[in-house]
C-alpha cells in the first residue's frame, strides 16, 4: 500500500473526541516511582526482560571472585547515609563516650585514692588487738523541700566512705530526721557535759571491762577523730548547736519534755475552748508554778537525796512533786555564775566541710543531667575530703578570713519552692488535723462515758481510739511540726552561720586542697 492510501486509510476510522481538561491517560509500563531506578526493558521478540549487564570486575576484584566470594560483596560501593542518620549516630556516639570517659575517670581516682591510703589500713593500732582506730562522726541535715532524710548522708557513703573504710577509720551516722535535729543533738550532748562537770548529773557508771573507755579516754579519742559537716545546712545547725549547749543555760533540758509540758498546758483535751498558740500566757504560768514550787523546795530542804560531788548545798536538794502526776517540774535554784560560758572553751574535734548540693524538681533537671555526666567531680571531692580527713590536715577556724561562713553558700539557691513554703503548709496541715480531731475527741470521751455504741467503722477496727492513744498520736504530730519550724528557722537562707566573737582561733577545721593544686 502507498503512503497515500494508508493516510486515506487512517482518515476513514472514525475520530474519539477529546477533552482538554482531561488529564493524559498513563503509560502502561510507566509504573515506577520517579525516584526509582530505570525499569528493566522488555525484549520483544521472545517477551523475557533483559537484566542489566553484571559490573566487569578487573584486578584483584577477578582474582577474589573465584573464591566464592560474592558478587555484590566484590562490587559495593559504601556511601554516606542520610542526614538523620547522621545527626542521630553523631548524638548516640557523644553521648556515649561522654558517659564512658566520666566512668573511666571516676574509676582511676576510686583506685589510685585508695592506693594511698590501703598501707594506712594495715597499720598496727596503739594497745594492740584491744586498741582503737580513729573515730568520725558525719551529720548530714535533712534537705530542705526533701522527704528524703537520709539523702545527704547517702552522698557521704558513696563518696566519702570508701577510702575511710580503707584506711582502717572507723565512722558514725547519727541520724537527723527533722530540721534542726542536729542543733538539738548538739545541745543535749553539751549540756549533759556542762552538768556533770558542775556536779548538776551524775556521771553513769562505767564497767572497767577491755574495750570500754573511761569518759577521760572517750573524749581523747573523740578529739583525734574528727566531725563531718554535709552541706551548709548541717554547718548551720551545728554551729546554733554550739551556741546553745555553750553559751545557754545549764538547767535540765529535754526537747520532747519541753513539747510535752507546753501540750498538756493548751486545753486540748478539756472541755474548754482550746487554745493552739504557744502563747508567752503559758510561758509565764510555767514560770509561776517554777517559782512557787522553788518556795515549797526552800521549807522542805532538809530531805536531801542527791549526791554532789562539789559539796555545794543547793545541790543536794530533791525535786518537788506536783499535785498533777503527769508533770514533775523541777526548779531552777542554780547561781547564775554556773550558767556563765568557762572561757576558754573545750577543745572540739576538728571539723570537715563536705559541700553538698540535692537537686529535686523539675526546674533543676538539667543539673540533675549535667550531674549525671560529670559524676567524676564528686567523686573527686570525696577523694579529697577523705585524704585531708586520713592525713589530719588541721588548720585554725579564722573569722578575718571569712572563708568558712560562707561555705557552700550557692546551696541556698537550690532550695525549691516547697521548702520556702514549708511554714504555710505545716499550718494548713495542722489546722486541718486540729479541726478533724475535736470530733474524735468529742466520740473517744461519748464511748467512754457510756453514751453511745460502736459505729460500723469502729466495728471494722475491733476498738475505739482512746483518748490516751489520742494524746499519743497529737505528741508525735507535733514533735514534727515544732521540730522542722524551729530547724527551718536555724537553716533558711535568710539567715547567716551562727557566730561568736569569742569562737574566733577556737575551732579547727580539716584543710581542703586549693583549686589551683
Amino acid at each position: 500500500m502507498s503512503i497515500p492510501e494508508q493516510s486515506n486509510a487512517n482518515s476513514s476510522l472514525p475520530k474519539q473526541p477529546t477533552n482538554p481538561t482531561s488529564p493524559p491517560n498513563p503509560s502502561p509500563l510507566n509504573t515506577s516511582s520517579p525516584t526509582s531506578t530505570k525499569p528493566p526493558t522488555l525484549n520483544t521478540s521472545n517477551g523475557n526482560i533483559n537484566k542489566p549487564k553484571p559490573i566487569e570486575l578487573t584486578g584483584f576484584r577477578s582474582a577474589l571472585s573465584h573464591t566464592g566470594i560474592p558478587h555484590s560483596v566484590l562490587t559495593y560501593k559504601p556511601k554516606l547515609p542520610s542526614r538523620n542518620w547522621l545527626i542521630f549516630w553523631t548524638l548516640t556516639t557523644s553521648i556515649s563516650l561522654s558517659y564512658y570517659y566520666d566512668r573511666r575517670e571516676c574509676k582511676r581516682i576510686k583506685e589510685e585514692t585508695i592506693n594511698k591510703v590501703k598501707d594506712k589500713g594495715n597499720e598496727i593500732l596503739k594497745g594492740g588487738s584491744l586498741g582503737l582506730n580513729r573515730k568520725i562522726i558525719v551529720y548530714g541535715a535533712k534537705w530542705p523541700g526533701d522527704e528524703d532524710t537520709d539523702r545527704s548522708l547517702r552522698y557521704f557513703r558513696k563518696y566519702v566512705k570508701p577510702y575511710l573504710v580503707a584506711a582502717g577509720i572507723d565512722y558514725e551516722l547519727p541520724t537527723s530526721p527533722l530540721h534542726g535535729s542536729i542543733t538539738r543533738q548538739i545541745h543535749s550532748k553539751i549540756l549533759k557535759e556542762r552538768r556533770q562537770e558542775l556536779g548538776l548529773e551524775e556521771i553513769e557508771p562505767q564497767l572497767s571491762l577491755p574495750g570500754i573507755l573511761s569518759p577521760e579516754e572517750y573524749k581523747k579519742r573523740e578529739l583525734e577523730g574528727g566531725i563531718i559537716l554535709v552541706g551548709r545546712a548541717s554547718f548551720k545547725e551545728y554551729m546554733e548547736g554550739l551556741k546553745r549547749g555553750y553559751m545557754g543555760k545549764v538547767d535540765s533540758w529535754k526537747w520532747e519534755d519541753e513539747i510535752e509540758n507546753k501540750l498538756e498546758k493548751d486545753g486540748i483535751f478539756d472541755d474548754n475552748e482550746p487554745i493552739l498558740s504557744e502563747s508567752k500566757d503559758l510561758e509565764s504560768t510555767v514560770t509561776v508554778e517554777q517559782e512557787k514550787s522553788s518556795n515549797a523546795l526552800s521549807s522542805s530542804s532538809s530531805s536531801s537525796s542527791i549526791k554532789s560531788t562539789t559539796g555545794l548545798g543547793f545541790l543536794s536538794k530533791s525535786p518537788i512533786q506536783t499535785s498533777n502526776s503527769t508533770t514533775n517540774i523541777i526548779p531552777s535554784s542554780i547561781p547564775e555564775k554556773y550558767h556563765e560560758p568557762k572561757l576558754p572553751l573545750p577543745e572540739q574535734p576538728p571539723i570537715l566541710l563536705l559541700p553538698f548540693i540535692n537537686y529535686i524538681g523539675f526546674k533543676q533537671i538539667p543539673y540533675m543531667l549535667l550531674s549525671f555526666f560529670t559524676e567524676r567531680f564528686n567523686v573527686k571531692q570525696g577523694s579529697e575530703a577523705a585524704l585531708s580527713i586520713i592525713n589530719n590536715k588541721i588548720r585554725k577556724f579564722k573569722l578575718e578570713e571569712n572563708d568558712l561562713l560562707n561555705f557552700d553558700l550557692n546551696s541556698e539557691n537550690f532550695y525549691n519552692s516547697d521548702s520556702k513554703d514549708l511554714i504555710n503548709r505545716i499550718e494548713l496541715t495542722r489546722k486541718e488535723y486540729y479541726e478533724n480531731l475535736k470530733e474524735r475527741i468529742k466520740k473517744s470521751k461519748e464511748y467512754e462515758n457510756g453514751e453511745r455504741q460502736l459505729n460500723s467503722e469502729e466495728e471494722k477496727l475491733g476498738k475505739v481510739i482512746s483518748l490516751k492513744e489520742l494524746k499519743e498520736e497529737r505528741k508525735k504530730k507535733e514533735l514534727r511540726w515544732m521540730g522542722n519550724l524551729e530547724g527551718w528557722n536555724i537553716i533558711k537562707p535568710e539567715n547567716q552561720v551562727t557566730w561568736d566573737d569569742r569562737w574566733n582561733n577556737w575551732l579547727n577545721v580539716f584543710e581542703l586542697p586549693k583549686d589551683d593544686e
